[in-house]
Protein backbone atom coordinates (compact mmCIF):
# COMPACT_ATOMS: atom_id res chain seq x y z
CA UNK A 1 0.00 0.00 0.00
CA UNK A 2 1.48 3.36 -1.17
CA UNK A 3 1.69 5.88 1.80
CA UNK A 4 0.83 9.76 1.43
CA UNK A 5 2.87 12.48 2.67
CA UNK A 6 0.30 14.54 4.15
CA UNK A 7 1.36 18.24 5.39
CA UNK A 8 -1.13 19.83 8.66
CA UNK A 9 -2.36 22.44 7.46
CA UNK A 10 -2.81 24.88 10.95
CA UNK A 11 -6.55 26.84 10.12
CA UNK A 12 -6.69 30.53 12.00
CA UNK A 13 -8.45 30.71 14.86
CA UNK A 14 -12.03 32.06 14.78
CA UNK A 15 -10.98 36.24 15.64
CA UNK A 16 -7.77 35.47 13.11
CA UNK A 17 -11.01 34.29 10.73
CA UNK A 18 -13.12 37.60 11.91
CA UNK A 19 -10.29 40.50 11.78
CA UNK A 20 -9.48 39.05 8.31
CA UNK A 21 -13.18 39.52 6.86
CA UNK A 22 -13.51 43.00 8.65
CA UNK A 23 -10.23 43.89 6.81
CA UNK A 24 -11.11 42.75 3.46
CA UNK A 25 -14.58 44.34 3.79
CA UNK A 26 -13.16 47.63 4.71
CA UNK A 27 -10.60 47.68 1.39
CA UNK A 28 -13.71 46.76 -0.73
CA UNK A 29 -16.09 49.99 1.15
CA UNK A 30 -13.33 52.56 1.22
CA UNK A 31 -13.24 54.94 -1.77
CA UNK A 32 -9.82 55.01 -3.75
CA UNK A 33 -7.82 58.29 -2.18
CA UNK A 34 -7.87 60.25 -6.15
CA UNK A 35 -11.78 59.69 -5.33
CA UNK A 36 -12.28 61.50 -2.13
CA UNK A 37 -13.30 65.32 -2.46
CA UNK A 38 -10.59 67.80 -2.81
CA UNK A 39 -10.66 71.24 -1.26
CA UNK A 40 -10.56 74.21 -3.07
CA UNK A 41 -7.55 76.49 -3.05
CA UNK A 42 -8.38 79.73 -2.12
CA UNK A 43 -7.45 82.09 -5.23
CA UNK A 44 -3.94 84.10 -5.36
CA UNK A 45 -2.80 86.80 -6.93
CA UNK A 46 -0.28 86.33 -9.70
CA UNK A 47 2.18 88.57 -11.19
CA UNK A 48 1.22 89.87 -14.43
CA UNK A 49 3.43 91.42 -17.57
CA UNK A 50 4.65 95.23 -16.59
CA UNK A 51 1.37 97.55 -18.15
CA UNK A 52 -0.71 100.24 -17.61
CA UNK A 53 -4.46 101.12 -17.86
CA UNK A 54 -6.50 104.03 -17.94
CA UNK A 55 -10.05 104.28 -16.01
CA UNK A 56 -12.97 103.74 -18.28
CA UNK A 57 -15.12 105.95 -15.66
CA UNK A 58 -14.26 107.53 -12.61
CA UNK A 59 -13.65 104.57 -10.02
CA UNK A 60 -13.15 104.07 -6.42
CA UNK A 61 -10.04 102.31 -5.58
CA UNK A 62 -10.43 99.79 -2.68
CA UNK A 63 -7.53 98.20 -0.26
CA UNK A 64 -8.23 94.77 -1.39
CA UNK A 65 -10.79 93.31 -3.78
CA UNK A 66 -14.22 94.10 -3.04
CA UNK A 67 -12.69 95.77 0.15
CA UNK A 68 -13.35 99.22 1.50
CA UNK A 69 -12.50 102.23 -0.97
CA UNK A 70 -9.38 104.52 -0.09
CA UNK A 71 -9.53 106.91 -2.85
CA UNK A 72 -11.60 108.07 -6.16
CA UNK A 73 -9.65 107.58 -9.03
CA UNK A 74 -10.44 110.14 -12.15
CA UNK A 75 -10.54 109.23 -15.89
CA UNK A 76 -7.29 111.03 -16.17
CA UNK A 77 -5.27 108.70 -14.37
CA UNK A 78 -2.77 106.46 -15.29
CA UNK A 79 -2.85 103.40 -12.64
CA UNK A 80 0.44 100.63 -13.36
CA UNK A 81 -0.63 97.01 -12.91
CA UNK A 82 0.94 94.93 -10.81
CA UNK A 83 -0.83 91.62 -10.68
CA UNK A 84 -4.35 89.99 -10.87
CA UNK A 85 -6.67 88.13 -8.75
CA UNK A 86 -9.69 86.77 -10.58
CA UNK A 87 -11.43 89.46 -11.75
CA UNK A 88 -9.63 92.22 -10.16
CA UNK A 89 -5.89 94.04 -10.52
CA UNK A 90 -3.35 95.17 -7.70
CA UNK A 91 -2.21 98.48 -9.37
CA UNK A 92 -0.54 101.86 -8.22
CA UNK A 93 -0.41 105.74 -9.57
CA UNK A 94 1.14 108.65 -8.86
CA UNK A 95 0.02 112.16 -7.82
CA UNK A 96 0.73 115.45 -6.11
CA UNK A 97 -1.07 116.53 -3.14
CA UNK A 98 -0.21 119.44 -0.84
CA UNK A 99 1.33 118.53 2.29
CA UNK A 100 -0.83 120.36 4.83
CA UNK A 101 -3.66 118.35 3.90
CA UNK A 102 -2.09 114.78 5.05
CA UNK A 103 -0.80 113.34 8.35
CA UNK A 104 1.69 110.64 8.81
CA UNK A 105 0.16 107.55 8.76
CA UNK A 106 -0.55 105.68 12.32
CA UNK A 107 2.61 103.42 13.33
CA UNK A 108 3.94 101.98 16.11
CA UNK A 109 5.70 105.22 17.47
CA UNK A 110 2.15 106.86 18.13
CA UNK A 111 0.68 106.77 21.42
CA UNK A 112 -3.04 107.07 23.04
CA UNK A 113 -2.37 109.65 25.43
CA UNK A 114 -4.77 112.19 26.75
CA UNK A 115 -3.78 115.71 27.77
CA UNK A 116 -4.40 114.48 31.54
CA UNK A 117 -1.69 111.80 31.32
CA UNK A 118 0.77 114.63 29.58
CA UNK A 119 -0.17 116.73 32.53
CA UNK A 120 0.01 113.52 35.35
CA UNK A 121 3.60 112.73 34.03
CA UNK A 122 5.42 115.37 31.82
CA UNK A 123 8.87 114.15 31.92
CA UNK A 124 8.25 110.71 31.30
CA UNK A 125 5.47 111.72 28.00
CA UNK A 126 8.05 114.02 26.61
CA UNK A 127 9.11 113.05 23.15
CA UNK A 128 5.95 111.02 22.69
CA UNK A 129 3.82 111.23 19.29
CA UNK A 130 0.28 111.98 19.31
CA UNK A 131 -2.16 111.66 16.77
CA UNK A 132 -4.90 113.99 18.20
CA UNK A 133 -8.65 116.03 16.85
CA UNK A 134 -8.72 119.45 18.40
CA UNK A 135 -10.44 122.39 18.00
CA UNK A 136 -8.55 125.64 16.67
CA UNK A 137 -8.91 128.71 18.95
CA UNK A 138 -6.67 131.58 18.01
CA UNK A 139 -3.01 131.86 16.46
CA UNK A 140 -0.44 133.48 19.10
CA UNK A 141 3.21 134.36 19.27
CA UNK A 142 4.65 133.39 22.87
CA UNK A 143 5.70 136.19 25.19
CA UNK A 144 8.25 135.73 28.25
CA UNK A 145 5.08 134.76 30.55
CA UNK A 146 4.59 131.04 28.77
CA UNK A 147 7.67 129.10 29.92
CA UNK A 148 7.07 126.07 27.78
CA UNK A 149 7.56 127.85 24.42
CA UNK A 150 9.99 130.53 23.32
CA UNK A 151 9.86 134.15 23.27
CA UNK A 152 8.35 135.25 20.10
CA UNK A 153 7.65 131.91 19.29
CA UNK A 154 4.57 131.38 17.16
CA UNK A 155 2.16 128.86 18.28
CA UNK A 156 -1.77 127.84 18.08
CA UNK A 157 -3.84 128.05 21.56
CA UNK A 158 -6.52 124.77 20.94
CA UNK A 159 -8.98 121.96 22.91
CA UNK A 160 -9.05 119.21 23.01
CA UNK A 161 -7.69 115.68 22.35
CA UNK A 162 -11.61 114.76 21.01
CA UNK A 163 -14.02 115.93 23.56
CA UNK A 164 -12.02 116.89 26.46
CA UNK A 165 -11.96 120.25 26.15
CA UNK A 166 -8.41 121.31 27.83
CA UNK A 167 -6.19 123.98 26.44
CA UNK A 168 -3.24 123.03 24.31
CA UNK A 169 -0.27 124.96 23.08
CA UNK A 170 1.00 123.87 19.61
CA UNK A 171 4.23 125.52 18.50
CA UNK A 172 4.17 125.89 14.88
CA UNK A 173 7.35 125.40 12.68
CA UNK A 174 7.77 127.18 9.42
CA UNK A 175 6.55 125.52 6.97
CA UNK A 176 2.78 125.15 8.87
CA UNK A 177 2.41 128.71 9.12
CA UNK A 178 0.94 130.18 6.39
CA UNK A 179 -2.25 127.18 7.14
CA UNK A 180 -1.66 128.20 10.70
CA UNK A 181 -2.52 131.67 10.41
CA UNK A 182 -5.12 131.38 7.72
CA UNK A 183 -7.39 129.18 10.12
CA UNK A 184 -10.80 130.15 11.46
CA UNK A 185 -12.06 130.06 14.68
CA UNK A 186 -13.14 126.70 15.81
CA UNK A 187 -12.24 124.86 13.00
CA UNK A 188 -11.42 121.36 13.96
CA UNK A 189 -7.99 120.15 13.29
CA UNK A 190 -6.55 116.63 12.79
CA UNK A 191 -2.86 117.13 14.03
CA UNK A 192 0.16 115.07 14.60
CA UNK A 193 2.56 116.40 17.37
CA UNK A 194 5.53 115.40 19.78
CA UNK A 195 5.25 116.34 23.41
CA UNK A 196 7.62 119.24 24.72
CA UNK A 197 6.14 119.68 28.13
CA UNK A 198 3.81 117.78 29.66
CA UNK A 199 3.02 120.82 32.01
CA UNK A 200 4.13 123.85 31.15
CA UNK A 201 4.71 127.00 33.51
CA UNK A 202 2.92 129.27 34.71
CA UNK A 203 -1.00 127.30 34.44
CA UNK A 204 0.35 123.55 32.99
CA UNK A 205 -0.87 123.87 29.68
CA UNK A 206 1.03 121.06 27.84
CA UNK A 207 3.00 121.80 24.86
CA UNK A 208 3.62 120.04 21.73
CA UNK A 209 5.36 120.60 18.67
CA UNK A 210 3.04 120.67 15.60
CA UNK A 211 4.62 117.67 12.85
CA UNK A 212 1.55 117.77 11.01
CA UNK A 213 -1.36 119.51 10.59
CA UNK A 214 -4.95 119.23 8.38
CA UNK A 215 -8.38 120.64 8.39
CA UNK A 216 -11.05 118.66 8.75
CA UNK A 217 -14.19 119.25 6.67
Amino acid sequence: MRSLNLTRIHLPSRVARLLIIATIVCARELPAQDSLPQPTPAPVATAVPATSVTPARPLILRSAPAGKGVARVDTSARLEVLARDRNWLRVRTEGWVLATDVVPTDSGELTRLTAADLRADSAGNRGKLVRWEVEFVAFHTADPLRKGLVDGEPYILAQGPGDDRSLLYLAVPPSLLGMARALPPLATLTIVARVRHGRSDPVGVPVLDLQALSRNQ
